[in-house]
């Protein structure tokens, strides 16, 4: 009777600790594929080319629309409403799109989003992600081209990374990662490589 307890035990147990190291797999898989598909946005926006899509499924153009900015007892908008043109690629199988946008201004971004239906990243994954944006961007940084370039800090994590070199339309650059777990608060995944806005001509 002990034995058959004791044999019963040890198999929960592997059980257990497989079921853990496949979770751990999934996780550190899922970083290695946000840690290649954010490279791709980052290329694609800071060197002006277009986003390389080998190996990813076209989901198609569609359109966000961006509601004006108002102040009571102003007549004009301070900020117009405007539409944003997207195009969406995912990797079979992947827990990610890539959300490619172009602004009025000609403006680009790449933005790394979780496909619908993926739960909310945890505060575990939150530190596994945190964790590989820093180790590149100190590389980035030690290679001489990059600065630190932290978003405002509005969630758990605020992270970011800038090339010190304006894009070939004078726009500053920033590559990101916001993340928020905290509880309490609505859950948020964003990762993404932008032109942003006040772009100077190029001298």
């Amino acid at each position: 009777m002990r034995f058959a307890t004791l044999f019963v035990m040890t198999i929960a147990v592997w059980l257990s600790s497989a079921a853990q190291a496949m979770e751990a797999q999934a996780s550190d898989k899922d970083i290695e594929t946000w840690l290649r598909l954010s490279e791709r946005c980052r290329m694609a926006i800071e060197q002006g080319e277009r986003l390389d899509t080998q190996g990813l499924d076209d989901l198609g153009p569609s359109i966000r629309r961006v509601a004006p900015v108002t102040i009571e007892g102003l007549a004009e908008p301070v900020i117009r409403g405007h539409e944003v043109r997207q195009h969406s690629w995912q990797q079979d199988g992947s827990s990610f799109v890539v959300v490619e946008e172009e602004y009025p201004d000609g403006r680009r971004s790449c933005a790394i989003r979780l496909a619908p239906g993926v739960p909310a990243v945890t505060a575990v994954e939150e530190a596994g992600f945190a964790s590989a944006f820093l180790q590149k961007r100190q590389a980035l940084v030690a290679a001489g081209t990059h600065e630190e370039r932290n978003p405002d800090p509005i969630f758990s994590t605020n992270l970011g990374v800038g090339p010190i070199a304006r894009s070939a339309s004078g726009c500053r650059i920033i590559s990101g990662l916001q993340i928020e777990t905290n509880p309490g608060r609505e859950p948020f995944f964003n990762s993404f490589s932008a032109e942003q806005a006040g772009c100077a001509p190029p001298r």
